[in-house]
């Protein structure tokens, strides 16, 4: 091609193209070494010159975002975006690898403690991007993670891409969803994604590697896995629960289950394959025990639904209510607030402020009900003020770092309805 971008990026060779972007591999010879970089071009139908500066101040703004997420040794850095002939480019560190699909291909079925090791490894860069950046990936699935030399797992194409293309080609409609269908949970589909939106996406790709089937619904598909411990086999079903409160709520939360001492010494325990050399009787023995503790764990699951909780006092198809929706999205507001005003550090005021971001989520993702709509806006309006009022601070030095307008921790945040 020998085309020449930003006069440094030269294109090699188009890698995929798509509705909504084309792709290529290129180097960028202003480098002593030629390095490789993935070159991404939006396309674009501006109509005029007061859209394509709108455009272009959205493109900047977002790839700014993408520059930021680089910095994360599992996050592609980003080398450049600009704007050229009217066609906005990414371009972007190349990843010398593969990806998981092409793994699974490759391999078949992953092991159980294959996948467990990846999950280890990725679930602190969502962890990353969630808290740090109050990002969601939004479309996470085995093609978008890449294993590099040396078989770190990184993630590569946010959604935040394909809604920059969305909202500048007018042929594509305003409400498509970002994700890919079967790992995208149902409230992301309907417009309003959470942290755990992509925990269900990541826990569908877990189960997909395991049993190269994207699961139907949460027990569905550990048939397909007869080996699996219980325990680790749990975490991937609460990872893909419909409701999305019934997940887990952040990355650390399910990176702390998985990497819990009984969750090991399950995998341990339940994975010997029989020996052939076994006598009948005592596979006959080992296959009743094995029958046994099947019933007993699938009954526990189905009634108790955690073995930690006590038995439901409604039937298991009554749905939980608007009115108690917006109750536990109250309760865990108040929670987090009452972790800001008594933050001791920077770090804890941002691990309250993106508590209370969630609560927010929460109460967006309520149905319409027309007895508590008020209420809903209300409290909204109510924790959008303290995050800005924690934004505010957190933008401040703090007092060991400058000695003029001093902010000092805890934060005093001119809310009172909590005490």
């Amino acid at each position: 091609m020998n085309q020449l971008l930003d006069n440094r990026y030269e294109i090699l060779k188009k890698l995929h193209e798509t509705n909504l972007s084309i792709t290529f591999q290129g180097k960028d010879i202003k480098t002593a070494t030629h390095r490789l970089c993935l070159i991404k071009q939006l396309k674009t139908h501006p109509q005029n010159t007061k859209l394509q500066q709108e455009l272009e101040a959205r493109f900047q703004q977002e790839a700014k975002t993408l520059e930021n997420l680089g910095t994360h040794p599992q996050i592609p850095d980003s080398y450049a975006y600009f704007s050229e002939n009217n066609q906005l480019y990414l371009v972007q560190e190349w990843i010398a690898g593969y990806n998981l699909e092409q793994k699974f291909q490759q391999q078949g079925k992953l092991t159980e403690t294959e996948v467990k090791n990846i999950l280890i490894k990725l679930l602190p860069v969502l962890e990353f991007i969630h808290r740090q950046h109050n990002i969601i990936h939004r479309d996470i699935k085995p093609t978008n993670i890449m294993l590099n030399s040396e078989n770190l797992p990184m993630l590569i194409d946010f959604g935040i891409v394909k809604e920059i293309v969305s909202s500048i080609n007018s042929q594509i409609p305003r409400n498509s969803v970002v994700g890919t269908p079967g790992f995208t949970p149902p409230e992301q589909i309907l417009g309003k994604p959470t942290f755990a939106s992509d925990i269900y996406s990541l826990g569908t790709t877990a189960i997909y590697l395991l049993t190269g089937e994207i699961p139907k619904n949460k027990f569905s598909w550990r048939s397909n896995v007869p080996n699996i411990s219980q325990e680790f086999a749990d975490i991937l079903d609460k990872s893909i629960a419909e409701n999305w409160s019934d997940r887990y709520q952040t990355a650390t939360e399910m990176l702390t289950a998985i990497s819990s001492p009984k969750t090991k010494l399950q995998i341990t325990t339940t994975q010997p394959s029989l020996d052939p050399n076994l006598g009948n009787n005592q596979c006959l023995k080992i296959g009743i025990i094995v029958i046994i503790i099947g019933i007993i764990s699938t009954a526990t699951v189905i009634f108790y639904n955690n073995k930690n909780e006590t038995p439901p006092t409604v039937t298991p198809t009554q749905e939980i209510t608007e009115q108690e929706m917006l109750d536990a999205a109250i309760q865990k507001a108040e929670i987090a607030i009452s972790k800001a005003k008594a933050a001791p550090e920077k770090e804890q005021l941002e691990i309250a402020r993106d508590e209370l971001q969630i609560a927010i989520q929460e109460l967006e993702n309520i149905p319409q009900n027309p007895e508590i709509d008020n209420q809903i806006q209300t409290k909204k309006s109510e924790y959008v003020k303290v995050i800005n009022q924690i934004n505010q601070a957190l933008e401040k030095q703090p007092c060991y770092e400058a000695a003029w307008n001093c902010q000092e921790y805890p934060v005093k945040l001119d809310y009172d309805s909590f005490n």
